[in-house]
């Protein structure tokens, strides 16, 4: 045991290293997926009336991000959770 680390806790290298690649993998699966639905959401919008156009797209574009900004969080925490009890 390491003095001044509870049993079954992460020293601050550690858990900086488990943090940054959780972030990593969190952003990547953030990104694809986010791209994916903006592509979908392009394709199912161009068939909106004229009139309102300009308000679906910026439906579209304020979900796209909220998208983007719960998915990462939400991979980032499993990712977190895996990696830490995957290390050594």
């Amino acid at each position: 045991m390491t003095a001044g680390i509870g049993l079954g806790d992460m020293c601050a290298a550690c858990a900086r290293n488990v943090t940054r690649k959780a972030s990593h993998i969190g952003r990547l699966v953030a990104i694809v997926t986010t791209l994916l639905l903006a592509g979908y959401l392009m394709l199912m919008l161009r068939s909106t009336p004229l009139a309102s156009q300009t308000t679906a797209r910026t439906v579209g574009a304020v979900a796209a991000v909220a998208w983007y900004l719960l998915t990462f969080r939400i991979v980032q925490r499993i990712a977190f959770e895996w990696l830490k009890s995957r290390r050594p």
